[in-house]
This record gives structure tokens, C-alpha cells and sequence, in this order.
């Protein structure tokens, strides 16, 4: 059986994980894991504890990937069949951030769910909402 050869990019090609706009003639434009799932999911809150710890607490594997702003590390995972994601941009993001799947509605009752199997309270939690609903701080100072 003959080996067959894949040839290798063509030299004016940029990397597939570059914008579109940057892949020069490259036919692939690749899209991170996290930009696929995080499409699926809303933003409902951020929490004091680092990402680490609260995937500890759950025996979750964290995965790195990467969106437009950078690296991003993330756990997706379910519990009590609501299907949650933690992710923690590793340089300049101080909370991690908790998202709920979109089929899901009860973004208050969801989070209590996620908080009980941390073993956490409300102290916790930073911020409540996100992009799509606004953020709405809890006494950190910052501006509601």
C-alpha cells in the first residue's frame, strides 16, 4: 500500500485560528471548543472562589481553550439535570463565571442547585445576571 502524503499549508496561509478577516487565502477557520459550547450557554452570575477550587469541589476536569479575548479555562458539566459552565479567563478576570444553558429559564433556582452542591452560600457570589440581562453587583462596591 503506498504512504500518502499530505501536503503542508501553502505559504500565505495564517493560522486557522486567526479571525477570518487574518486567515489570509487559508480555506479553515477554526472555531476553540469553549466559542461552541459558550453559544449554547447565558451568563447568570460570578463567584468569589477561584475556578480551581470550585472544580475541585465537583471532581471536574477544567479544559483550556481560547476566544477572542484570549485563553479560557472552563468546566461544562450537569447537576440536577441543568447543564452549568464555570470559566475563568486566566489573566485580568478576578470572578469565575457561572453560565446556565439557554433551554433552562430559572436562572435564580439554578444557581441555588449549583451553590448547594459547592457547599457554598449567597456570600459567594459576586454578581448576579450578565451580558444579556445586565449585571447587578452585590456589595463590592462596584457600580449595579
Amino acid at each position: 500500500m503506498a504512504e500518502i502524503v499530505v501536503p503542508g499549508p501553502e505559504p500565505d496561509w495564517q493560522p486557522a485560528t486567526s479571525p477570518p478577516y487574518h486567515a489570509g487565502r487559508n480555506p479553515a477557520a477554526q472555531t476553540s471548543l469553549w466559542e461552541a459550547a459558550a453559544s449554547t450557554f447565558r451568563m447568570i452570575a460570578g463567584l468569589k472562589p477561584p475556578l480551581d477550587a470550585l472544580a475541585a469541589r465537583l471532581r471536574l476536569s477544567v479544559e483550556r481553550s481560547w476566544e477572542d479575548l484570549g485563553e479560557v479555562d472552563a468546566a461544562v458539566f450537569t447537576i440536577d439535570r441543568r447543564h452549568f459552565a464555570l470559566s475563568l479567563m486566566p489573566y485580568g478576570q478576578s470572578e469565575t463565571w457561572v453560565w446556565l444553558h439557554r433551554s433552562h429559564e430559572d436562572a435564580e433556582a439554578a444557581l441555588q442547585v449549583l451553590l448547594g452542591a459547592l457547599g457554598l452560600g449567597a456570600d459567594v457570589v459576586v454578581f448576579i445576571g450578565g451580558p444579556d440581562t445586565g449585571f447587578h453587583y452585590r456589595d463590592t462596591g462596584r457600580p449595579t
